[in-house]
């Protein structure tokens, strides 16, 4: 009985974050009383402008490294991509391809120079991040607000303030580059769900036959539950017999498959890097450098890769979340993203020591559902929508004070009990 309290207890502690903003999600869409179909679009379009962005913290993570919050000057280099890709007429798939090529060594650059930091301040890196990315957002600022024009040229004069020194803001990208990814291959939600349900059943159905021809296996109880859910899905969606309302709002909500697909290949590279002799540096990095290093392994040398790994990806994420937009305003847009997306994996169940690609989902999911809900749910509550805005910003802060005050207060416990052990 002790044990079973003990085990529940433990996880009530390690998802207390998960849990509130569970109840939280729920008692803000009871209040905000909108419709399914404006909830659902405004969360899918959420999930896919912020999934990459939010995924470029896990490598930092694995690599004992904390919570990268530096990932702003990634944003910074695909901002100066785009800038670059403006001031030379460029746009549409090509011009966006020409922005995120410039991001990649800019955002190489950047990271490199903040792995050697990280490795001067060990321990401290979370904290270097921070004010790191404050310092690079002067340097950043000062480039171009008083350098372009004067001395670095600008080729677009739609892009320089009408006394020609510093660009204007925010930056508009033309019709041809807005949602260049998203306007590849985009389907609604309820057809997307078809012919994901579809495609499952046919693999799965495939792969039993196959293993049975070949291996002469007969198919596992389990295969066949998950064969028989699957169809039992797909009569549902199929017959007509889903609620007409989320139907509607299923019909409504567009997914970007190509998008998704950029999604997919990163969430698999890292999975796919977690698996190789790198990712198990970084794990060995992760869980002890003394212990790392005396087996050979260079963990300066590693620390560094994940960091440039994570700029890189934030770069990436950036561009997707800039091209969905539409626009970004010149000299703050890179501001909140290292907050914001480690706020998100924060609620996901992540802490400072361990994230997985299942927290960066669940997190996105729950943290931009708050975002949405938040200030139609304070203007019906308190007649106020002021309220809501202030609530989100509240959120964001206090998801990273309370996840870094639990692991503060676990570590003290775990190291209580291995004094008593011994």
């Amino acid at each position: 009985m002790r044990n079973g309290k003990e085990a529940m207890r433990r996880i009530l502690v390690d998802n207390v974050v998960t849990i509130m903003f569970v109840i939280i999600c729920i008692a803000g869409i009871y209040f905000a009383a909108q419709p399914v179909s404006f909830v659902l679009s405004e969360i899918m379009t959420r999930l896919f402008r912020n999934l990459v962005l939010i995924m470029s913290l896990l490598v930092p993570v694995w690599a004992g490294m904390g919570l990268n919050f530096s990932i702003v000057l990634g944003a910074m280099s695909a901002q100066i991509g785009i800038i670059i890709m403006t001031n030379f007429y460029l746009s549409g798939p090509g011009g966006f391809a020409v922005a995120f090529l410039i991001s990649i060594p800019i955002s190489i650059v950047f990271g490199i120079l903040t792995g050697k930091l990280f490795n001067r301040t060990k321990g401290q890196e979370m904290i270097t991040g921070m004010i790191l990315g404050f310092f690079a957002k002067g340097l950043y600022d000062m480039v171009f607000m008083f350098i372009c024009g004067p001395v670095i040229p600008i080729h677009n004069p739609a892009l320089l303030l009408t006394n020609g020194i510093g660009l204007i803001t925010p930056i508009t990208l033309d019709s041809a580059t807005k949602g260049v990814i998203n306007k590849m291959w985009s389907v609604t939600m309820d057809q997307f769900v078809n012919g994901a349900l579809l495609a499952l059943l046919a693999l799965q159905a495939g792969l039993m036959i196959w293993r049975f021809v070949k291996h002469k296996r007969k198919p596992s109880g389990k295969a066949i539950a998950v064969l028989v859910l699957t169809a039992a899905l797909a009569v549902y969606f199929f017959s007509g017999l889903l609620d007409p309302t989320l139907a509607f709002a299923m019909a409504f909500t567009d997914i970007p498959i190509a998008t998704m697909i950029i999604i997919l290949l990163v969430a698999g590279g890292l999975i796919y890097l977690s698996k190789t002799k790198l990712g198990s540096d970084i794990n060995a990095v992760g869980q002890s450098r003394v212990i790392a290093d005396s087996m050979g392994i260079p963990v300066d040398r590693i620390r560094i890769i994940a960091i440039v790994i994570s700029t890189v990806l934030a770069g990436l994420g950036q561009l997707l979340f800039i091209q969905d937009i539409g626009n970004f305003t010149t000299y703050t847009a890179h501001e909140n993203v290292g907050t914001f997306a480690i706020a998100a994996l924060l609620v996901g169940g992540a802490s400072i020591n361990k994230a997985t690609i299942g927290q960066v989902f669940l997190g996105a999911l729950l943290f931009h559902t708050i975002f949405i809900i938040s200030p139609i749910a304070g203007k019906n509550i308190f007649n106020n929508a002021q309220l809501g805005e202030y609530f989100r910003v509240f959120v964001s802060y206090a998801v990273i004070a309370i996840a870094l005050a639990l692991h503060a207060w676990r570590t003290g416990i775990a190291k209580k009990r291995d004094l008593t052990l011994r």
